[in-house]
């Protein structure tokens, strides 16, 4: 179990990453979503905002901003962690600010009508600028969710999982229960299609077909949601990306 841990929380550069890049797939990478708790904003039009973690403001994201709830703010940030601040640019209005940490802080409480509950979580090393500040600013009364990649000519995101044991794929289960609820009520019921590499082999599932009440104990993880999955090779992996 050691090793998949060790892959799971990052050791391992991402296959797909790569396989995109190599085949010049174009795609948006580092989106996050800021969820505040059900038991405080139950609204879906205010209780989101989407942040996309990014330092080119080249980029083209009209695709993605058509698959997203048009209530939903969607930002993208780029960190200054050594200055304490954040460069926010709204991609709607492209109207864009650097804030202070403690300002950013308050506009996503205001934005989402949540309560900041008061908890501490050191950001590790290996994670990226926004989610040390999540983890270290925003308490227990948020969850925050990342999906791996949006392709913007295909209009899909992409999730990658490299934990397999027995031929089936395992996620968390408050992840497989977010990526319902974001997919419902964010992304105007895309596809998120999962796709797990496994030593040079690439197996792949839909979101829309795991059941998030099909659940395993693992050892060492605790309750996690098991999910079938379905084999294919690497050419036609990147046909499927691609067209």
């Amino acid at each position: 179990m050691k090793e998949v841990k060790k892959e799971k929380f990052g050791s391992r550069k991402s296959v797909i990453k790569k396989i995109l890049i190599e085949n010049n797939i174009d795609f948006i990478s580092g989106i996050w979503i800021i969820t505040c708790r059900y038991r405080i904003n139950s609204d879906r039009n205010t209780r989101y905002l989407v942040c996309i973690e990014e330092k080119n403001r080249s980029l083209k994201y009209e695709s993605l901003l058509k698959k997203i709830n048009a209530d939903i703010p969607v930002l993208r940030v780029n960190f200054k962690e050594n200055e304490k601040t954040v460069e926010v640019e709204n991609l709607r209005t492209l109207m864009a600010k650097t804030l202070s940490y403690q300002i950013f802080k308050k506009r996503i409480i205001e934005r989402t009508c949540c309560r900041y509950l008061s908890s501490y979580a050191s950001g590790s090393k290996n994670s990226t600028p926004l989610s040390r500040f999540f983890r270290e600013n925003m308490g227990k009364g948020f969850a925050l969710t990342d999906i791996d990649f949006y392709l913007t000519e295909k209009q899909i995101f992409i999730e990658e999982k490299n934990f397999i044991q027995h031929g089936k794929g395992f996620i968390g289960v408050g992840q497989c229960l977010s990526f319902r609820e974001i997919i419902r009520d964010i992304f105007n019921k895309s596809e998120l299609k999962i796709i797990c590499t496994h030593n040079d082999s690439f197996f792949t599932s839909a979101q829309k077909n795991i059941d998030c009440t099909r659940k395993k104990t693992i050892p060492g993880w605790g309750e996690m949601v098991v999910f079938d999955l379905n084999h294919t090779s690497i050419n036609a992996l990147i046909d499927y990306l691609k067209n």
